[in-house]
């Protein structure tokens, strides 16, 4: 039995025109032979009624982390319901897995759960009577039998995790850029496609922020070889092929929400703070260590200006031997900065 692994975005699958981008696509797939596996995220982004982050803002963090996950859970259980719905409307023949039913078993760690093991028997004997099963991604369930959640991007983990234990001969991440890209098509308008691209330079890649895929899920990918392509639902680009082999990558990645400090008065002494990179006459650190970095500048006697939304962007020559440069800038020139960049070293 052949299996390909499918996963769609929450902007695929957000309403019945993207819904119908993402069908055509499986349609090809069994219609050349293989069973499939759709793992799909909550329907939409921000604002819209059964996103993720809409429905984190229903509660006001009084819940336990247990009760929060299954709040998130709603989000992917509605989406794969209302996406196999849909398939079934337009002739495939298709159910929608349970969160128990996926049978990704993981810790009960909520909120960022690690996956211990994924039980895939149900899903073969699901696949004697049925070509697609769609899967709520990002969930998983604990030995207790509560539901968890995998953390930020937990839907290319899901479908990683799923490819690497049914050796799906393809996992595909399909989102709405054609695959990988030598910086982010909304930003830069010459951003070309990677036809191919190594795990490393990858993880690299994720690591420094781009969107393309979550880190833990290639990290996965990478350990478990499994076969990944990054793809659009909206075109019929092949997208890129993640390989395992060594391949020149030159591309941009940038990442949001910076401080700037500037010490007044000179530094008189070595800063110790794992929190605060240095570069040029500036220090920087992630919004989120702000307190722990004002605390540590405070107890050290250091006066300090600060000026926040700052990104960190980062050109890479991703080769044998890698070269990379980074760059702080404000928050309004990251477009022109990346624009600037792109033309003149990519």
């Amino acid at each position: 039995m052949d299996i390909v692994v499918m996963k769609f975005g929450g902007t695929s699958v957000r309403d019945q025109a993207m819904r119908y981008q993402a069908f055509k696509h499986i349609r090809r797939e069994v219609s050349a032979g293989y069973k499939v596996v759709v793992v799909v995220s909550a329907m939409g982004r921000h604002g819209e009624p059964y996103a993720t982050d809409s429905l984190k803002e229903l509660v006001t963090y009084h819940v336990s982390k247990r009760e929060y996950d299954r709040l998130l859970s709603c989000g992917e259980i509605l989406s794969s319901i209302v996406m196999s719905d849909f398939l079934q409307q337009q002739g495939l023949n298709v159910t929608s897995l349970a969160p128990n039913e996926v049978g990704i078993r993981t810790d009960n760690n909520y909120t960022n759960a690690n996956i211990i093991t994924v039980e895939v028997d149900k899903m073969m004997n699901l696949f004697n009577d049925y070509d697609v099963l769609v899967a709520p991604g990002f969930l998983g369930t604990a030995e207790d039998g509560s539901i968890t959640t995998l953390g930020r991007g937990g839907s290319d983990t899901s479908a990683v995790a799923l490819g690497g234990a049914l050796k799906a001969t393809y996992v595909d991440i399909y989102s709405d850029v054609e695959g990988v890209m030598t910086a982010d098509p909304k930003l830069v308008k010459n951003a070309r496609v990677l036809e191919k691209i190594s795990y490393d330079n990858l993880i690299a890649l994720a690591a420094r922020g781009a969107k393309v895929i979550h880190l833990k899920a290639v990290e996965l990918a990478k350990k478990n070889r499994v076969n990944l392509r990054l793809r659009s639902t909206s075109a019929d680009h092949i997208g890129t092929y993640v390989v395992d082999e060594e391949v020149t990558t030159l591309s941009l990645a940038y990442k949001a929400g910076y401080t700037r400090y500037e010490i007044l008065g000179g530094v008189v002494r070595p800063i110790k703070c794992n929190a605060l990179v240095k570069h040029g006459d500036y220090w920087y650190a992630q919004a989120y260590d702000e307190e722990v970095v004002e605390q540590y500048l405070k107890e050290e006697g250091l006066s300090f200006e600060k000026r926040e939304n700052y990104v960190q962007v980062t050109w890479m020559n991703q080769q044998r031997t890698p070269v990379e440069l980074t760059f702080y800038v404000d928050a309004m020139k990251l477009e022109e900065t990346l624009n600037f960049l792109h033309y003149n070293l990519i």
